[in-house]
Order: structure tokens, then C-alpha cells, then sequence
């Protein structure tokens, strides 16, 4: 595995929201925590990409990144490992348990994910059933929806690793 551990507010300092990580804050509706929506179209982004973090229990304010935790973590990882494995919701899952660490920060507990590049052979990795209109890329430190041509290309690639092999 070719990441880090981040074990301490220094590690979690030293990472910027940008083209490999993204901060949620995972309050869920009850205030204890929940895998975000808007966590799906990550995943997706950074394994169509290079791939990368996604930090769960961190608030953005002022440019700053604060711990205010998950409540219930292990009901998040939970819940993460059931919809990876949901075609339903994500073409392909890309993480196994050691992608996921739970993560001790100023008396907060976070989620730190890390989604690893998918083989040109899984792209694109896409939400729901069909990669057209589902299908994500991250370009600076957003998730942006590909566009049908994008898609293809990665379709085509599919068939040119499989010639390669």
C-alpha cells in the first residue's frame, strides 16, 4: 500500500483539500455520524484519478481543518463496506480494511479513506448501473461529472489494456 498513516493533527495539517483529499464533515442527520452522499461521487472522482483521501469528521472553517469527530464509526465503516459491495451504487469496489483507519485527532475520532487509483481495466468507476452521467473526475479540489466523450475514451482503454495483456 502506497500511503501514509495519519496518526496526528500535524498529518492531518499537512494535508490540503486539493486533487487528492477531501474533507467531509459526516455529521449525519442525527449528529453522530453517517457516510455523506456527496461521498459516493468522490470515491468515484479519485478512482477515475490518481486516487486519494477522503477524511470524514473534519470541518472546513476560514481555510482551517477541524476534528469535530464521527460518533459512531464503526456504524460509518459499516455502512461504507455494504454500499461498496451495492452495483446499485458503485460500479466496482476498490477498498478493502486496510483503506480504512480510524483515527484519533484532538479527542475526536475520524474516518481517514484512502481510494487507490482503479485499473485502467475498472474505468470508469461509476455511480448506479450505467457510467454515462455517472461517472466523476477530480479537477482541483472538486468532483466534476465527465462528459459522454470522457466515458468512451475510458471504455476504449478498456479494450486497449486487454490487447495489451
Amino acid at each position: 500500500m502506497n500511503f501514509f498513516p495519519i496518526t496526528d493533527l500535524t498529518d492531518l495539517e499537512t494535508l490540503a483539500e486539493s486533487e487528492q483529499v477531501e474533507f467531509k464533515l459526516a455529521a449525519g442527520r442525527d449528529g453522530k455520524g453517517a457516510l455523506p452522499q456527496d461521498f459516493w461521487s468522490s470515491y468515484s472522482a479519485m478512482a477515475n484519478g490518481r486516487g486519494g483521501w477522503v477524511i470524514l469528521g473534519v470541518e472546513e472553517k476560514e481555510r482551517k481543518f477541524i476534528p469535530v469527530g464521527v460518533t459512531e464509526p464503526d456504524k460509518v465503516q459499516q455502512d461504507l463496506f455494504n454500499q461498496l459491495n451495492d452495483r446499485d451504487r458503485v460500479s466496482v469496489n476498490l477498498l478493502s480494511a486496510q483503506n480504512v483507519q480510524i483515527v484519533q485527532l484532538a479527542g475526536k475520532t475520524v474516518i481517514a479513506i484512502y481510494i487507490p487509483p482503479a485499473m485502467r481495466k475498472q474505468k470508469p468507476v461509476h455511480l448506479k448501473k450505467t457510467p454515462f452521467g455517472n461517472t466523476y473526475l477530480r479537477l482541483h479540489d472538486g468532483d466534476r461529472r465527465c462528459d459522454d466523450e470522457t466515458i468512451k475514451r475510458m471504455l476504449a482503454e478498456q479494450l486497449h489494456d486487454s490487447r495489451d495483456s
